[in-house]
C-alpha cells in the first residue's frame, strides 16, 4: 500500500490548485464536509478521482482537513504537516493560500529543470548511439576492407587506430554509465528516497546552501503564524523537525525542542541551533525582548524563501550549462576516437 501511494504522489500543480479551491471554499464560508464533497464530485471522473474520494472519507471521519489529506496519502509530507499546523494554529485559510503559491512556484521550477535537463540528456542519448554503432560496427569494417587490400599498418599507424578504438569504447562506458547513474537518481528520487539522495546532494555546498535556507523558511513560517495565533509554540516545534527534507536539519529542529523545553528562552535554543544566520539571529533577539518575535519571523520568511528561490534558479541556470559541457565532452572524445583510425587507414593506403 505504501509503494502504491508513493507512486500516486499528485504533481506540485495540482497539490497548488487543491490549496487554492479548499482555501477558497473556506474563505467563502463553506464547511469542510461539504466542500470536499464538492471537490470529490468534480475529480470523480479524473485520473484524481481516487485522491479526492480519500479525502472526503477522511474529512468524513476525523472531521478535519488533516484527517483527510493524511488519509488519502496522495500529498507531501510538508503540505499534510502544514495543514495540521494551519488547523490547530486556527490560521488554515492562509495557510492553504501560502501552500498554493508555494506549490505553484514548485510546479515552475520543475518545468524548468526538466527543460534544462532534457534536450543535453537526449542528445547525449543520440549521439552515444550513432557514434556507438560507428566504433562497434562501422570501424572493424573499415579494418577488414583495408586488411583485405595485403597492406599491414605501420607502427605509428596501429597504434593510432588500437588508440582510437579504446578511447571510443571507454568514452561510451562513461557516456552509458552517466546515463545509467542518472536513471536510478530519477527512481530513488520518484520511490521515496528523497531523504537519502539530499544527505547525497548535501555535499555540494551550493545544495547543502539551500537545504539550510529552506529549514529556517519553514522554521520562521511556521513560528510567525503560531505566535500571531497564540497556539503554544513548544507543540509546533514538535511537529516541526517534519517539515524539512534532510536528516541535518531535522536533527537542529530537534535540538531547538529540548533546549526550548530546557530553558524556555526561545531566542537562546534558537541561537545554541545555528538554523539561522548570525546576523538573523540577533534579529530574533531584539524581536523577543521588544515584543515583535511575531513580526520578526515573518520578516524572515520572506527573506529566506526569496534567497531560496534565487538559489533554486541559480542552480537551474547552470545545469544547461554544465550538462552541454560534459555532453561536447563526450560527443568530442568519441568523434577523435573514430576519426583518428580513420585518418590512419586512409593514410597508410595512401
Amino acid at each position: 500500500m505504501d509503494k502504491e501511494k508513493k507512486a500516486k504522489i499528485l504533481p506540485a500543480a495540482e497539490v497548488s490548485l487543491f490549496c487554492q479551491q479548499a482555501a477558497m471554499m473556506l474563505k467563502a464560508g463553506i464547511p469542510m464536509y461539504d466542500g470536499m464533497e464538492l471537490l470529490y464530485r468534480n475529480y470523480k471522473d479524473t485520473p484524481y478521482g481516487p485522491a479526492f474520494e480519500k479525502i472526503y472519507e477522511g474529512v468524513q471521519e476525523g472531521g478535519t482537513l488533516y484527517e483527510g489529506v493524511k488519509n488519502a496519502g496522495f500529498f507531501p509530507a510538508y503540505m499534510v504537516h502544514m495543514i495540521e499546523i494551519g488547523e490547530s494554529a486556527g490560521e488554515l485559510d492562509d495557510v492553504l493560500e501560502s501552500l498554493s503559491g508555494y506549490y505553484e512556484r514548485e510546479d515552475r521550477m520543475q518545468a524548468s529543470i526538466r527543460s534544462a535537463v532534457a534536450y543535453p540528456l537526449l542528445l547525449v542519448v543520440l549521439m552515444t548511439v550513432v557514434i556507438g554503432v560507428l566504433v562497434v560496427r562501422v570501424l572493424p569494417v573499415f579494418m577488414e576492407v583495408f586488411l583485405s587490400l595485403g597492406t599491414g599498418l605501420a607502427g605509428t599507424e596501429a597504434a593510432v587506430l588500437s588508440g582510437g578504438m579504446a578511447m571510443g569504447r571507454i568514452i561510451l562506458i562513461v557516456a552509458a554509465v552517466l546515463m545509467v547513474l542518472i536513471l536510478v537518481i530519477y527512481l530513488i528520487w520518484r520511490t521515496g528516497g528523497r531523504s537519502t539522495l539530499m544527505g547525497v546532494f548535501r555535499a555540494f555546498p551550493a545544495v547543502g546552501r539551500l537545504l539550510n535556507q529552506q529549514a529556517a523558511a519553514r522554521f520562521a513560517k511556521v513560528s510567525s503564524m503560531v505566535l500571531e495565533s497564540g497556539y503554544d509554540l513548544e507543540h509546533a516545534l514538535e511537529l516541526m523537525p517534519d517539515l524539512v527534507s534532510d536528516e541535518r536539519n531535522r536533527k537542529k529542529l530537534e535540538k531547538c525542542r529540548e533546549l526550548m523545553e530546557e530553558t524556555k528562552d526561545f531566542p537562546e535554543a534558537i541561537e545554541k541551533t545555528g538554523l539561522f544566520d548570525p546576523l538573523h539571529q540577533k534579529m530574533i533577539r531584539v524581536g523577543s525582548e521588544a515584543g515583535q518575535m511575531a513580526e520578526v519571523m515573518r520578516r524572515l520568511t520572506g527573506i529566506y524563501e526569496t534567497e531560496v528561490d534565487d538559489g533554486i534558479r541559480k542552480l537551474v541556470s547552470w545545469v544547461e550549462p554544465a550538462l552541454v559541457g560534459i555532453l561536447t565532452l563526450i560527443i568530442g572524445g568519441i568523434l577523435l576516437s573514430v576519426m583518428l583510425p580513420l585518418a590512419s587507414i586512409m593514410m597508410s593506403i595512401g
